[in-house]
């Protein structure tokens, strides 16, 4: 496995996740509304419901294998998840869903920040931070 540095995550929930929305909206118009129809929604809002989604399970996950080492991570219909994360922010704004994305990658910036370097040996967490936001960044990425 190759490994990830604490340095590593930072600046990816920094520079890439942390310019994410302002490099969506320097797109024309146009351009955003190919990407999104590449990423299969029709809004940011609902991209970005998706992401958050994903992080506050990975979040939950990374805390339980922190406390449980026995912890397994649970089947999951990703597209039915996918489709509740869109449905809850339905009648929500793209401001609202902006504010949510942010509230949670700050929130990945404090969880990263504090876990130990025991932690940063811990294959299980190690792997959910990398498909949470390095993963999912490259499936996410905005050319």
């Amino acid at each position: 496995m190759e490994r990830i540095t604490r340095q590593d995550v930072l600046a990816v929930l920094t520079k890439e996740w942390g310019n994410y929305v302002s490099k969506f909206q320097g797109l024309s118009p146009e351009a955003q509304a190919a990407f999104l129809k590449k990423q299969g929604y029709q809004r940011l809002a609902d991209l970005l419901s998706h992401i958050v989604a994903w992080w506050e399970v990975g979040l939950q996950a990374i805390e339980n294998f922190r406390t449980d080492p026995d912890y397994k991570y649970p089947e999951t219909n990703m597209d039915a998840f996918n489709a509740r994360a869109v449905e809850k922010v339905r009648n929500l704004t793209d401001y609202d869903v902006i504010q949510s994305f942010e509230k949670m990658r700050r929130k990945f910036v404090d969880c990263v920040t504090n876990l130990s370097e025991n932690d940063f040996q811990n294959e299980k967490i190690v792997n959910q931070i990398k498909m949470e936001l390095i993963n999912h960044l490259e499936d996410h990425r905005i050319q």
